[in-house]
């Protein structure tokens, strides 16, 4: 079949399912742009700040209700102390009033009187009278003061108590609230971070695109190495997001190094394999093919993805995405490192075929 007769076909396929995914409701992913990307980027940012914000607040007021609960922690140990000496002063006033008591009356009704009535006149009489009730009162109203001690501190202790209680409740809440806002600052963060990489990738992709676009106005093609192979506009034009732009590119990078020429080879084989039916119809599904690309499981390929690809490398992509093929592997669905000996056609350190 023919190139222009593939591309007919292609082109009715394409607008059949778009008729399909329309007529049953389904939605079609479309990549965010860099302008979309900043907007979310600069609402995560400020939902962070906010979180910080509130978090610091929350620190400040969670070290204010700790001071406090240390401070009285204090003053309830202080309180203890005093409530046992009220307690002894109460106690000893007691035991004084308990001997005076038996010393006037358990000595029998003969000593009471014989101290009122060895008064000499009534005048004595009357003093002697007054005196032992004043001993009577002075002992009554030093065991209710005693008592009134007491139960003013086990008061003052049972407050102080309370209030501790309380603040440790407030306490527990507070290092709730400040767990719950930093796993919120761990998700944003973590999120902050993956949309920033998808804008730094976008403005990449986009600015690879406009040079490829100059480079095609031109007629003009960068090359690194000295195998300066020609390429051809023979290819489909491919659409892709911004992800498998990415995508296209870090593979090339990691297949062909620095070489333009090597990248574009690379991404025309990528390309066959995407128009041929032996292979996956997507650029993610040949590139993650088992056992095809050794970078998308040593480890390579994630690496350029999180740094982000070159300049070059996402020039090349956008350039094979555009139709630009490699002329000298127009034909080739593999290859291999040049030092594994294969045979074939050489283009920036692999051999094709």
């Amino acid at each position: 079949m023919s190139i222009k007769k593939k591309q007919l076909l292609r082109s009715v396929l394409g607008f059949l399912c778009a008729v399909t995914l329309a007529s049953s409701g389904i939605s079609v992913y479309a990549a965010p742009s860099s302008q979309e990307l900043e907007e979310k980027t600069s609402n995560l940012q400020g939902e962070l700040d906010d979180l910080n914000s509130e978090l610091a607040s929350l620190s400040k007021e969670l070290d204010e209700t700790s001071a406090e609960i240390e401070t009285l922690s204090a003053d309830v140990e202080k309180a203890k102390l005093d409530l046992a000496a009220a307690k002894l002063n109460e106690e000893s006033q007691y035991e004084s009033m308990k001997d005076r008591i038996k010393f006037m009356y358990e000595g029998g009704s003969a000593s009471l009187l014989e101290i009122l009535f060895s008064s000499e006149n009534m005048g004595d009489f009357l003093n002697k009278a007054e005196y032992i009730n004043t001993i009577s009162d002075y002992d009554r109203n030093m065991l209710e003061e005693f008592q009134k001690v007491r139960a003013d501190v086990e008061q003052k202790q049972q407050d102080l108590e309370d209030k501790q209680k309380e603040l440790k409740t407030l306490q527990s809440d507070l290092t709730s609230q400040q767990e719950t806002i930093n796993a919120k600052i761990s998700s944003t963060s973590g999120e902050l971070a993956d949309y920033e990489s998808q804008l730094a990738r976008a403005q990449a992709a986009e600015e690879a695109a406009k040079t490829a676009q100059n480079n095609k106005v031109s007629g003009s093609t960068s090359s690194d190495d000295s195998n300066n192979g020609s390429t051809n506009n023979s290819g489909s034009s491919i659409s892709a997001d911004v992800s498998d732009v990415a995508l296209l590119a870090a593979i090339l990078q990691c297949e062909a190094g620095g070489s333009y020429d090597g990248m574009l080879a690379v991404g025309t084989v990528i390309m066959n394999r995407v128009e041929s039916s032996r292979f996956p119809n997507t650029i993610r599904g040949v590139i993650y093919q088992s056992g095809q690309f050794s970078p998308t499981w040593n480890g390579s390929l994630d690496r350029v993805l999180a740094t982000g690809p070159s300049s070059s490398a996402y020039s090349a992509a956008q350039a094979v995405l555009g139709g630009t093929r490699y002329s000298a592997v127009a034909h080739c669905y593999y290859f291999n490192a040049a030092w594994t000996g294969k045979e074939g056609i050489n283009v920036g350190g692999n051999v094709f075929w």
